[in-house]
């Protein structure tokens, strides 16, 4: 198996928001792409990445191969890539070697080896209907969530038919954000809903994705009252990494 893709950040990012969930995860390369996913252990949040076959710029596989990594072991490896750095991946059990190209053509290869014997939980495909859907500018995402955890440690979403509300509050302090299309916060916004929608979820669990925005095209975000919150990076190349948090229950 041998796989390149021109931008190392769009790997460190997404491999730092799986990292944050679990300390391993599998990664499953077939004629679709790349792909991999994971679940906290109080199941609360999931997170699912993809980069499909079109997306690399070399992509040469003979079969299906499923390879379970260490996380903790990638990510050291991704924090060392530059801003403009490509992304080499090879497999040749059980060794697994990444490299970092560096603009002027450089290689740095880093080798490790896969989990031997590691077993790994069958993560669920979802299929949720949402009455809410939204396309947030990635910089408003970005923002908001810092603004929100400087107050509080939950995020309420609350959705009416012509705009969308993240709030948060602590003892001492209250804040609120709108996001509408009207304020170019939002370019798509759709309502289905017959009334107000609203939930409660952890708001520490939206760290990566804030982190993950500085390079999203777009954050696709999909809700709906007593739903799990579906936020999607869309990134560089057709890759994507999708965000479910459970609601909380109070």
């Amino acid at each position: 198996m041998r796989l390149r893709f021109i931008d190392a950040r769009v790997w460190r990012y997404s491999i730092a928001a799986l990292e944050d969930l679990v300390e391993t995860g599998l990664m499953e390369v077939n004629e679709n792409g790349l792909r991999m996913k994971a679940m906290d252990p109080a199941h609360v949040a999931m997170i699912d990445f993809h980069i499909p076959r079109e997306g690399f710029d070399i992509f040469e596989i003979e079969r299906e191969e499923k390879i379970p990594v260490s996380l903790e072991v990638m990510i050291k490896i991704l924090r060392r890539a530059g801003k403009k750095d490509e992304i080499s991946l090879s497999y040749e059990p059980p060794n697994i070697n990444v490299g970092l190209i560096s603009p002027d053509g450089i290689e740095r290869v880093f080798q490790f080896t896969a989990i031997s014997g590691a077993g790994f939980e069958e993560i669920p495909e979802l299929s949720l209907e949402f009455p809410v859907e939204a396309s947030v500018i990635p910089q408003a995402f970005k923002s908001s969530y810092k603004v929100l955890s400087e107050v509080g440690e939950v995020i309420e979403i609350i959705a009416r038919k012509d705009k969308m509300l993240f709030t948060s509050s602590s003892e001492l302090t209250n804040v609120e954000i709108e996001l509408s299309t009207e304020t170019n916060l939002l370019t798509r916004y759709e309502f289905k809903a017959d009334n107000d929608q609203r939930s409660k979820y952890t708001l520490d669990y939206f760290d990566k994705m804030a982190k993950l925005s500085m390079i999203s095209e777009s954050i696709d975000l999909y809700f709906g009252e007593g739903l799990p919150v579906k936020v999607v990076a869309r990134l560089p190349r057709g890759a994507w990494l999708t965000l479910y948090v459970a609601p909380r229950e109070e």
